[in-house]
């Protein structure tokens, strides 16, 4: 199976294919700290059989904080507790890498008293205007990311991938729609493209090449005039010639969730994991496959395909027809965290058992995150 063979990312050697996406947990302690329920699921993962793991949303600044009991890294003594969770993934993965991602949540904040972003457009999520971000406020941005690349790297971290999707900071100044300033950080491409370009040079002049820097970008917000395919191939080229060593794709910003089926007008699109949209046929799973199609042709790197992909028969015919280079999971591993092992050694069924039902998103509410499906 071509699953089952390594590739590397950068200088990593991924020992399969398979990657578990960053995903928020709602599980580590109130200050942002590493906690006994994170390095459980983490080692369950670890055995689990995963290539790669990417821990979700640590957030480099205080004023970058979206969700309670998120992940932080933006201090030196959370440095320890991170350490313990690369050794426990490292000890008990055999071979498994980890990369944390790191994270601004932006205009996404959901309990901030002042949220900023690029500029101050509504967010009708939250029914709140974000503050619009001055330039020293942008250049403290930038240096607690890199910042926040240096902790992961003491800690243990193989690499780390930026988070610029979902309308997240990076990505609300990678958007049109969300990006509407008329300096050196708005405007056109190059300007949108600045703070992501500034992060990852700084962070390459900090730490050396051989520290693998992913990103996840959208392919499409779902918003008139922000970003769509034709941008995000610009995006994705230019940042495959800038040096990430992968680019992981997704989609649509929490705005685009309020939006109605007709406003999106994609019929099986299922908006950042909602399941009001069916996708319970093996036709509308990779709903990000047409992108990669896409995408594929024009970057010199590896390409990270995830959404909706539940079907061990079409993750082989994707890396066959070399549409993507890896596969990321992120809801079948929160209901069978082994089913990589399960699909390598030939024991699962060719569809893992996660309907995409996209009730782990409502079990946040309450605490760690979980499948409602098996409790």
């Amino acid at each position: 199976m071509i699953c089952s063979e390594p590739k590397k990312i950068g200088d990593l050697e991924i020992k399969n294919r398979f990657i578990r996406s960053a995903t928020y947990e709602h599980a580590a302690s109130e200050d942002g700290r590493i906690t006994d329920e994170l390095i459980r699921i983490y080692k369950t993962l670890a055995k689990g059989g995963v290539g790669l793991i990417i821990p979700g949303m640590a957030s480099v600044q205080q004023n970058g904080i979206g969700f309670p009991r998120q992940i932080e890294i933006d201090r030196d003594d959370l440095i320890p507790g991170l350490k313990k969770l690369t050794e426990t993934i490292h000890e008990h993965g055999d071979g498994c890498k980890v990369a944390i991602q790191l994270s601004h949540c932006g205009r996404e904040s959901m309990f901030l008293d002042e949220v900023v972003a690029p500029s101050a457009i509504f967010e009708p999520t939250y029914n709140m205007t974000p503050k619009e971000m001055k330039i020293e406020d942008i250049e403290d941005t930038i240096k607690a990311f890199v910042e926040g690349a240096r902790r992961a790297k003491e800690a243990g971290f193989d690499g780390i991938q930026l988070h610029s999707c979902h309308g997240f900071l990076l990505s609300g100044f990678l958007s049109p729609y969300t990006n509407r300033r008329t300096d050196e950080y708005g405007g056109n491409f190059e300007n949108r493209m600045r703070i992501i370009d500034e992060i990852y040079k700084r962070t390459v002049e900090l730490l050396g090449k051989d520290f693998s820097i992913l990103i996840k970008i959208n392919v499409d917000d779902y918003l008139e005039g922000g970003i769509n395919l034709e941008e995000s191939m610009k995006i994705a080229e230019r940042l495959s010639k800038m040096g990430f060593s992968a680019i992981e794709i997704s989609s649509t910003m929490w705005e685009t969730a309020t939006r109605t089926k007709e406003e999106i007008g994609w019929e099986t699109y299922n908006p950042f994991c909602y399941s009001r949209f069916d996708i319970d046929s093996k036709k509308k799973e990779a709903y990000h496959l047409p992108y990669a199609k896409e995408i594929k042709k024009i970057i010199d790197v590896p390409l990270i395909l995830v959404g909706g992909i539940r079907s061990l028969s079409l993750i082989e015919e994707i890396l066959e027809n070399e549409d993507a280079d890896f596969i990321s999971l992120c809801r079948p591993l929160i209901r069978e965290p082994d089913l990589p092992n399960k699909w390598l050694n030939g024991t699962g069924e060719d569809t893992c058992k996660c309907t995409s039902c996209n009730g782990c998103m409502g079990s946040l509410v309450l605490g760690p995150l979980g499948c409602i499906q098996e409790k």
